[in-house]
């Protein structure tokens, strides 16, 4: 039992360590992504707050399961040509890695052509990254991964993205945590990240849509030394510097959706959700797969999408 349980701990850490230091990534993204890329505040005139949770490792009998939550709310204004947000999420990954950011995000839209637009996006903010060893208990004090100084770093954070979106086509890029782009990966830092994503919108008959996306991530020079060793030492390559997402959603009358999903070497993922008047209610399940199926559980994700609606048509 014993062994089991400093298995999992192993796991956790070596999570925190290598792969916590990135930003999470929700499964269900697609339905508000100003957290990662400030340019998606879309050419709709409507208030739309996002709110989403996601709780990991469940049924695991830890003492305290990776939690996370966001909350997005932009609004579009057609004379200004821009649009404004704000967003913030909480991220706790691992026994006492936690991450608090909060931005504030611009955009500002251009129309290309006749239901083409180019949006360019910057966001500002703050991050914060705390590491409290205090508030886990180890069951062996001589653990070399036993933590024992307590750090709180705040600093400023800055983000830039495009985005193009036309009626059958979505393209995203984006660079976030820009004053880090060049700063060594400490547990205290949030290291840069580059954000590709692509979504098609295919019209079918009986008022179906299936939509196709493939989303890429790097996180820049992840730390990938070798910090464990012996029989455990698999663990550290479970710490990946490169994600790559590729899903597929059947939308039917633009109100109700069933979708698939799966992160390379990581999870497969089930969503479904609805959207009755101003809210969408969305859930997301994620099997864990490849390297990391013995070691973790079940993965669910809620999102709640409130919209003020206005008369202006939405493009996406």
């Amino acid at each position: 039992m014993r062994k089991v349980i400093l298995l999992i701990s192993v796991f956790l850490l070596a999570c925190t360590a290598l792969f916590a230091q990135g930003d999470f990534k929700l499964s269900e993204q697609m339905f508000s992504r100003i957290n990662q890329n400030p340019a998606a505040i879309g050419n709709n005139e409507k208030i739309q707050i996002f709110t989403a949770g996601r709780m990991q490792y469940v049924g695991m009998g830890l003492e305290q399961t990776p939690t996370t939550a966001l909350l997005n709310g932009h609004y579009y204004n057609e004379k200004l040509k821009s649009g404004f947000g704000l967003s913030f999420s909480y991220d706790e990954l691992g026994l006492y890695n936690q991450t608090i950011n909060a931005k504030i995000c611009y955009a500002y839209n251009i129309d290309l052509f006749e239901g083409g637009l180019l949006s360019l996006g910057l966001s500002a903010g703050v991050v914060n990254k705390m590491f409290d060893p205090e508030r886990h208990v180890w069951r062996d004090n001589g653990d070399p991964l036993a933590g024992s100084e307590k750090t709180n770093t705040t600093a400023f954070d800055l983000d830039f993205g495009l985005e193009f979106s036309y009626k059958y086509l979505l393209v995203g890029a984006s660079i976030t945590h820009l004053p880090s782009i060049t700063s060594d990966v400490r547990t205290t830092a949030a290291p840069s990240h580059i954000n590709v994503y692509l979504r098609g919108n295919a019209p079918l008959p009986e008022k179906f849509n299936l939509i196709p996306a493939v989303a890429y991530t790097n996180i820049g020079a992840c730390n990938t030394g070798e910090l464990i060793s012996g029989e455990n030492s698999e663990l550290i390559k479970l710490g990946q510097e490169h994600l790559v997402d590729v899903s597929l959603t059947a939308l039917y009358d633009g109100k109700y959706w069933l979708g698939v999903g799966y992160r390379v070497n990581s999870a497969v993922s089930f969503m479904a959700g609805f959207e009755w008047h101003w809210l969408r209610v969305g859930y997301c399940y994620d099997l864990s797969v490849g390297p990391v199926w013995n070691y973790t559980s079940s993965t669910h994700e809620v999102m709640l999408s409130f919209v003020i609606p206005t008369t202006k048509p939405v493009v996406w």
